[in-house]
């Protein structure tokens, strides 16, 4: 691998860092006054002002197609302006792009929505994920059934990126259940203002899902996004198979359960000795080093079990992650308890494996 840099790419990074440094790093104080009034930011209009900014410096369209206005500057330069960006801590994404599916549109849907979304002008939200489905696309059930020369769209997507702000959305829906995932998917334009509503889904951090209701929603057949029955080839989904089965989640739960029991032996064994004697110190701080660390491991490994959903606050998982970090600060840090456990063993105040 040659990482080495041209000096078109030095110059290109250099302009990030300056942008960075100059738009977004001063926004920092408002994304945490934001947080504390319960706000999103930056909002739509601000994101699309620093969008401008970074396009007049020439960032824009990173990985889009010189033949569309973009600078096609591949993903490694990408991956770098990416790793510059992220030393803000304002969410911002740069502009001139559009999800590689709208690429499949036809001559008259391209001029309606790929190139107004590359432009800025338009902004969509790839709507796949159903409530009992993830994001697997052989396994959804929101039907659309054709009336005439349209389609009606009833049901419900969750967890969909940018599905409060976006103006259509790409909606993937059952148009022939008897072929399955097999040619029975079909992948639909659906402008807003053709009747789907959002709703924002609260979660731990910054970002911020949408929920989206689909009633009687009627679609023109020119809406069809590539051929009907293709919409699972276009989401390249993979098959469904319940996370259960997997020997990554089974070992999460082993080794939960495992770490649960041992924590709980040593607050037992911690009493125990507190009882008998007196000064239970060293055996409390081993209890609360070892409970503090493994509380916040078990809760990292259940949100990250339940996936996006573990992570709003619609489940207890996001505010048990937030509770329980302050288990490592109070009443002695892990840093505390570590040096009292080792001033034991160097003082021989305490053995290894001492029972009595």
């Amino acid at each position: 691998m040659d990482f080495s840099l041209s000096d078109e790419q030095r110059m290109i990074l250099g302009t990030v860092r300056e942008f960075v440094h100059k738009e977004l790093l001063p926004l920092e104080a408002d994304i945490q006054r934001a947080e504390l009034e319960g706000r999103h930011f930056p909002d739509r209009s601000t994101l699309r002002q620093l969008q401008g900014t970074a396009r007049k410096a020439g960032l824009w369209g990173l990985l889009t197609p010189e033949e569309y206005g973009g600078a096609n500057l591949g993903f490694l330069m990408t991956a770098l302006i990416t790793m510059e960006t992220a030393r803000a801590l304002v969410p911002f994404t740069y502009g001139g792009s559009g999800d590689n599916i709208l690429y499949q549109c036809t001559p008259a849907q391209r001029e309606r929505y790929l190139l107004p979304t590359i432009e800025g002008e338009r902004q969509s939200c790839f709507a796949l994920t159903e409530p009992d489905t993830g994001s697997d696309a052989t396994n959804i059930k929101m039907p659309a059934v054709r009336e005439g020369d349209e389609w009606v769209l009833n049901g419900q997507k969750v967890f969909i990126t940018n599905g409060c702000e976006a103006d259509f959305a790409i909606v993937f829906a059952v148009t022939d259940r008897s072929k399955g995932h097999k040619g029975g998917v079909t992948a639909f334009l659906v402008d807003r203002a053709m009747g789907w509503s959002s709703r924002r889904i609260e979660t731990m951090g910054s970002w911020g899902p949408a929920e989206l209701h689909f009633d009687n929603v009627r679609v023109p057949d020119e809406n069809v996004l590539g051929e009907v029955g293709e919409g699972v080839k276009l989401a390249m989904a993979w098959i469904g198979h319940p996370i259960g089965d997997y020997q990554a989640i089974q070992w999460m739960l082993a080794d939960s359960a495992v770490e649960i029991e041992e924590v709980g032996w040593l607050v037992l064994s911690a009493a125990w000795r507190a009882d008998q004697s007196g000064d239970a110190r060293h055996a409390i701080s081993m209890a609360k080093l070892a409970g503090a660390e493994m509380i916040w491991r078990v809760a990292d490994r259940v949100l990250q079990i339940h996936g996006g959903t573990g992570y709003t606050k619609e489940l207890p998982i996001e505010r048990v992650m937030r509770d329980v970090r302050v288990y490592r600060i109070y009443e002695g840090t892990d840093e505390i308890q570590r040096r009292s456990i080792a001033r034991n063993l160097l003082e021989r105040n305490a053995r290894i494996g001492s029972w009595a």
